[in-house]
């Protein structure tokens, strides 16, 4: 791995606040201690204060903090407050509920299978298949392009941490091979459309990776509100895709006919050297198994949507996101080559495994479920206060107001954390405005992932900050704050519609 990969990895511009670890710590107890003594706030339930008094200590120590440790406190307390019942039956049934969802089995098995793609080396053969088409040559826009839809797809299948570790010395390479200094006006902007694009593709596939949080918490608050939704598959990606196709394509008309950077350098580009650079040897049968696994499994799960009442549809459709994804780990874990499973699940699972994820998807729903039940009151608390702002309000106003919040808050805290705060709120005011809640979800999840502005925003948003070589402050607040405000505007007035379309005409 070369300096620049090591440097991307390891610098973290939070490292002098790690003194404040123990002051967070104790503020994040206090404010658990505070809504557990002060009298209930009607018309919230003393159950109901203790319950968000726990979830926003662990808001709070998601954004400040950890992610791990935050979790396990977090189902601790639910325990104690005797929201599953008294005694030690309440809080087994905590654990057990939280942990025994299908949500947090199919997270577990998905890391495993989706991390082996990275682990066997697909995604760099995937990143060289579409840098070394020569349909850009002397082309810089489709240059460009072709680029950042190479960084969707590596963002899209694996996360934009591993993509842009994959990706950034590439694109210097490129940037030094074709004579583009540091001073030059199309490199801050080269490389901040790169994050742009790699954060929107984040969440492209609703079964993995931290979107499962949102979406899985907002399954279980309209169970709990006695009207079970799911947030359909095929529409959420097909409107991820649109939007994310949509927003690159604003960013590269206002980079010719706007800003018009000089990209003359861009025009010397030669997949040549691309592919000198890129070196490789001939795929093996495993890496070819694993490329060939990913098209498979998506088929799996999107035919049930589309063909119905036959034997495979419906075996498919028993079978789930669960069973789909466990059984293609059965696949790579008894299938040998060269004497070895195709999947050694122990080790890929101690590279790729994320523990944080996993129980954070088991804290936040449950924590969601929580607020959602009406037995806290909660829900009527917000709707209550937030009436005079969001009641009464027009349709597209009141979308545009949630999606703002969503934008805003997710620049300075956990992405998946804000979405399950935002959608009890969400839910209480669509079904009072009578609108269909499913777009509004849909278009929240989306929002809380356009994070880039501060090192807080996420993970992948603290290595942009950290790569001081490539990125300064001042140029991702100059480009990224204006395409945030855009991808806003385009998520309310087309993003919007285009879902509720979608859902009338695909409905899966």
């Amino acid at each position: 791995m070369s300096n620049q990969q090591d440097n991307a990895i390891n610098c973290n511009p939070n490292k002098k606040k790690k003194d404040l670890y123990y002051v967070h710590t104790l503020i994040a107890f206090a404010i658990t201690a505070i809504f557990w003594i002060i009298p209930p706030f009607e018309p919230i339930t003393a159950l109901g204060m203790r319950c968000v008094g726990t979830f926003l200590s662990m808001i709070y120590l998601w954004t400040f903090v950890d992610v791990m440790w935050p979790c396990l406190y977090g189902l601790f307390m639910f325990g104690l407050a005797g929201y599953a019942g008294e005694g030690y039956a309440g809080m087994k049934a905590v654990w057990l509920n939280a942990v025994g969802i299908d949500t947090v089995m199919i997270t577990l098995f998905a890391m495993v299978l989706f991390g082996a793609v990275s682990e066997v080396g697909d995604t760099e053969y995937i990143a060289k298949w579409f840098l070394t088409k020569k349909i850009f040559a002397g082309r810089p826009y489709v240059f460009l392009a072709i680029f950042y839809a190479c960084c969707f797809v590596l963002s899209a299948l694996v996360s934009p941490i591993t993509e842009l570790i994959i990706l950034w010395p590439i694109a210097l390479g490129l940037m030094k091979t074709l004579g583009i200094e540091r001073c030059d006006k199309i490199w801050p902007y080269f490389f901040v459309g790169m994050f742009l694009v790699s954060t929107l593709a984040q969440p492209f596939f609703p079964f993995m990776g931290a979107q499962l949080i949102p979406i899985s918490a907002f399954a279980a608050m309209t169970e709990a509100m006695g009207n079970p939704m799911d947030v359909p598959i095929v529409s959420y990606m097909l409107l991820d895709l649109i939007m994310t196709t949509l927003i690159m394509a604003v960013y590269l008309l206002l980079l010719k006919f706007v800003i018009r950077v000089d990209v003359s350098k861009l025009k010397a580009v030669n997949p040549e050297q691309i592919e000198v650079q890129m070196l490789l040897p001939p795929m093996n049968f495993q890496q070819k198994a694993y490329l060939y696994m990913i098209p498979c499994y998506l088929i799996m799960l999107l035919i049930p949507n589309f063909i119905k009442g036959n034997p495979i549809s419906d075996l498919l459709s028993t079978m789930g996101t669960l069973g789909v994804t466990v059984f293609w780990v059965l696949v790579f874990v008894i299938v040998k080559w060269n004497g070895k499973p195709l999947l050694d699940f122990k080790e890929v699972a101690y590279k790729q495994m994320n523990w944080g994820i996993f129980f954070m998807i088991a804290a936040a729903v449950y924590g969601a479920n929580t607020l959602a039940n009406p037995a806290t009151g909660v829900v009527d608390f917000l709707v209550k206060v937030l009436q005079p702002v969001l009641g009464g309000r027009p349709e597209w106003l009141f979308v545009l107001l949630m999606f703002t919040v969503a934008l805003v808050i997710t620049n300075f805290a956990n992405n998946a954390a804000m979405a399950v705060t935002l959608l009890p709120v969400a839910l209480a005011f669509c079904q009072q405005l009578n609108i269909d809640p499913i777009p509004v979800a849909i278009g929240i999840v989306l929002m809380v992932f356009v994070a880039m502005l501060t090192p807080s925003a996420s993970p992948h948003g603290s290595m942009m900050h950290a790569r001081k070589d490539i990125y300064s402050t001042q140029e991702i607040l100059k480009i990224g704050l204006p395409m945030c405000i855009i991808t806003l505007l385009l998520y309310s007035f087309v993003g919007y519609p285009l879902c509720k379309f979608l859902l009338a005409v695909i409905g899966a």
